[in-house]
C-alpha cells in the first residue's frame, strides 16, 4: 500500500502556446501523466501555503525542456519547491493535426495543507505497522515514515498536547519511555523519528530519519526550551539525542 501525498495540489491550465507552426483545429493539449511532489519539510512546519505560476516548455516527447518562474508566490522556499517539482513532470505531448508539437504552457503549482486528522492518522499507522509485522518491506517502512512525518512536520499552530494520546498508541514502549514526565508538557512528535530508528535499525528509512532528526532538532530544541524552560528542557533534549546513538 502507498499512502497518497495530498499535501500538494497541482492544476494544469493552458494559457498560451508557442509553436513552430500556427495552431489551428484538431489541437490536443498536453496532459500531466506523472510527477514527484517536492514540498520541503521546513515549509510544511512553517505552515507556508501559496501559489506559484510556472512557464514550462514541453517537447514532442512530452518531456520538460525549460522551466521559468512566471509569477512568484512571494516565498522563495515555495518558488524553489515548485521549480523542483516541475523538473519531474512527464506529459503526453501536445498534438496538432495528429502530430506531436513543442509547446509552452503556464502551470500553476498550488501548495496547500491538508489538515492531519489524528483518528485517521492512527488507523493508517496501525495498518502499515500490521503489514510490516507480517512481511518486512522497505517500501512500506518508508510509507510509515512518511506518515510519521506528516504529523511531525504539521504546522506548529495546528497541533497541541492531544496528539500525544495518539503517539503513545503507535510507538514502542522503549520510545515512549523517553517522554515520561513530559506527556503533559510538550507535543511528542520528535520521538516518531526515534521510533523509526529503533524499530528498523537496518532500513533506509532509519538512516533518513537520523539525518532529518538532527536537522529538525536545530529548531525544535529552541522551542522545547522556550516552552518547558529550566533543567527539564535540557534533560529532555539530551534524552532524545542519546536515544538515537
Amino acid at each position: 500500500m502507498r499512502i497518497p501525498n495530498n499535501l500538494l495540489l497541482i492544476k494544469i491550465f493552458i494559457f498560451f502556446l508557442i509553436t513552430a507552426c500556427p495552431v489551428k483545429r484538431n489541437f490536443l493539449a498536453p496532459v500531466l501523466l506523472k510527477y514527484r511532489i517536492n514540498y520541503p519539510d521546513e515549509a510544511r512546519q512553517m505552515g507556508l501555503e501559496g501559489r506559484v505560476l510556472l512557464a514550462v516548455l514541453i517537447n514532442e516527447n512530452g518531456n520538460v525542456e525549460k522551466i521559468r518562474l512566471f509569477k512568484s508566490s512571494g516565498m522563495p522556499l515555495l518558488d524553489s519547491a515548485a521549480l523542483e517539482t516541475a523538473k519531474t513532470f512527464i506529459f503526453s505531448p501536445a498534438m496538432v493535426g495528429g502530430r506531436p508539437v513543442t509547446v509552452w504552457v503556464n502551470i500553476p503549482v498550488e501548495f496547500k495543507f491538508e489538515e492531519v486528522k489524528p483518528d485517521e492518522w492512527l488507523l493508517d499507522v496501525k495498518y502499515l505497522q500490521g503489514l510490516i509485522d507480517k512481511e518486512y518491506d522497505e517500501g512500506v517502512i518508508m510509507d510509515l515514515y512518511k506518515l510519521y512525518k506528516k504529523l511531525i512536520f504539521s504546522p506548529k499552530g495546528s497541533i497541541d498536547l492531544k496528539v500525544n494520546e495518539y503517539i503513545k498508541l503507535v510507538v514502542l514502549k522503549s520510545t515512549a519511555d523517553i517522554w515520561d514526565g513530559y506527556w503533559d508538557k510538550y507535543p511528542a512528535t520528535a520521538i516518531l523519528f526515534v521510533d523509526i530508528i529503533k524499530r528498523f535499525p537496518d532500513s533506509f528509512a532509519r538512516f533518513e530519519a537520523e539525518e532529518e532528526f538532527k536537522k529538525f532538532m536545530e529548531k525544535e530544541r529552541i522551542d522545547i526550551r522556550n516552552t518547558i524552560k529550566g533543567p527539564q528542557a535540557d534533560s529532555l533534549i539530551n534524552l532524545l539525542y542519546t536515544a538515537i546513538e
